[in-house]
């Protein structure tokens, strides 16, 4: 089909630049492993937890509104200025006031001695709020290129700023290079605080090349519409709720590790399970990048008359390639691992395969909310993400004391599998699409498989795992026939 090959070569697009820059971003874990030890990792994890809150609280849902209004209104510029506007202030007004009470925030979370670690994250969140909009715009205009370089240059900018502050500023001083000039803006020991000011700097920098684009901002921005703006937010409350709940979902785990084990090892198992969740990244850029170019495409397809057939198909090629990236990834953890070479991380690798499925069953709740996007039953979405938000912070609750952060590993799963189910039994009351749940439950059970046998394969000749490859490879010809089926058999042909 066509139109589904056209989805996945957006997301093959937009999905290089979160490789490139994410993968590139990743290689900084064994920087950080090697530097800080676990209880100081943690800390990088705690922040961007709360960022990722109050981003969500900030954008209010503006994003999805964006591209819902962008296709339905006559006047485009005027859904741009609005959107823009109305995060703009709210990150005027989150910069003032977060500026203003830094140290009583970092009082609260117990880091009365380092107020600055909140006052540059308040400085990070505002500079992203103001990019969400007009990076909107170019998802929504298919300029994905655009999307991406923009993308690649603020992670080689982050990485960079990391590498200088964290090892060529450390090396001059210890050389006796340039110490006067490395004194002005680097200040021994070697700190976490490094991480948030190179962040910082790249944010900034990524906002400046946005407002000096012309093409994205400038030319998009009229007066805003305060009519439009009451639509807006009539469609996104919901969606803030559910941003909100679904933030709750990816990082109460990180929160309440630190307060629900003892002081003593909480940070230190927080670190552990922090890095090796990072692990699980190539699974998390499809997901993310999938997201990016599904969104349009769900409202851009929805007044075709194929529309149901491209999203049932939809699912089922996701299906397959996040199991494919679920595979790869447990049948070579032992060679993966060797990213994380400060080997007190790893005894907490056993999480990744949980979180894998955990992450492909998001994926999978992403294709089955089209059904809610389109209808404007938003506040469906807000049910949903309410429901896994409970269950997250009860299963957390009850399962971190007793078994850790495992514990919170499995929350994650439990968490996406039930949104999941909640979100096709509303769908198939309010906007059936006849999904082949058993074509999908049959992937699910060939890969289980395969990843089941590996576990009991032992041999290995030469240190290179032949089990695990014979395995993976049957799994890519299998994979190949499908997708051969979904693409070129007649039943699907005749919709290209």
């Amino acid at each position: 089909m066509s139109e589904i090959k056209n989805l996945f070569n957006q997301t093959i697009v937009y999905g290089f630049s979160s490789v490139v820059a994410r993968i590139l971003n990743f290689f900084l874990v064994p920087l950080y492993t090697v530097l800080f030890m676990p209880s100081e990792y943690a800390i990088v994890a705690e922040m961007y937890a709360y960022a990722a809150l109050i981003m969500v609280l900030g954008s209010f849902g503006m994003e999805t509104a964006f591209f819902r209004f962008y296709t339905t209104t006559k006047n485009p510029s005027s859904v741009f200025s609005t959107a823009f506007s109305f995060v703009l202030s709210n990150a005027i007004l989150f910069l003032f006031f977060g500026s203003v009470f830094h140290q009583e925030i970092a009082n609260c979370l117990g880091h009365s001695n380092h107020p600055e670690y909140v006052l540059y994250f308040v400085l990070i969140i505002g500079f992203d709020l103001f990019s969400i909009i007009p990076f909107s715009i170019l998802r929504q205009q298919n300029k994905a290129l655009k999307f991406a370089t923009i993308k690649t240059v603020n992670i080689l900018i982050n990485i960079s700023l990391n590498l200088f502050f964290l090892l060529l500023c450390p090396y001059l001083l210890k050389q006796g290079f340039l110490t006067e000039l490395i004194g002005f803006f680097y200040t021994p020991p070697v700190s976490v605080l490094y991480v948030f000011i190179s962040n910082l700097i790249a944010s900034l920098l990524t906002a400046i090349i946005l407002l000096s684009d012309r093409t994205i901002i400038i030319i998009n921005l009229i007066r805003p519409n305060y009519t439009l703006l009451k639509k807006m937010l009539k469609y996104s409350w919901p969606i803030l709720i559910a941003g909100v709940a679904f933030i709750i979902n990816e990082t109460a785990d990180k929160i309440l590790i630190k307060h629900l084990l003892p002081k003593g090892i909480a940070m230190r198992e927080l670190g552990i399970y922090s890095a090796c969740y990072k692990l699980t990244i190539f699974m998390t850029l499809f997901v993310q990048a999938y997201r990016f170019a599904a969104e349009p495409f769900f409202f851009n397809q929805f007044s075709k008359p194929n529309a149901k057939t491209v999203y049932s198909l939809m699912l089922q090629v996701f299906t397959l390639l996040s199991l494919f990236i679920f595979l790869f990834v447990v049948l070579y953890l032992d060679f993966i691992k060797l990213i994380i070479p400060n080997t007190l991380y790893h005894e907490g690798l056993k999480i990744v395969p949980i979180v894998l499925l955990a992450n492909i069953f998001l994926g999978i709740y992403y294709n089955l909310s089209v059904w809610y996007k389109v209808t404007n039953k938003t506040y469906y979405a807000a049910v949903i993400s309410m429901i896994g938000a409970f269950l997250t912070i009860i299963f957390n609750i009850v399962l971190i004391p007793k078994y850790g952060y495992m514990g919170a590993a499995w929350t994650t799963l439990i968490c996406y599998m039930t949104m999941t189910l909640v979100s096709f039994y509303f769908g198939q009351h309010n906007f059936k699409i006849n999904y082949s749940l058993r074509r999908i439950s049959y992937y699910f059970f060939i890969t289980l498989s395969v990843f089941f046998v590996s576990q009991v394969l032992t041999q290995k000749i030469y240190n290179i795992q032949i089990d695990n490859t014979i395995l993976f490879l049957l799994y890519i010809i299998f994979m190949y026939m499908e997708l051969r089926r979904i693409f070129f058999n007649k039943k699907t042909k005749i919709l290209s």
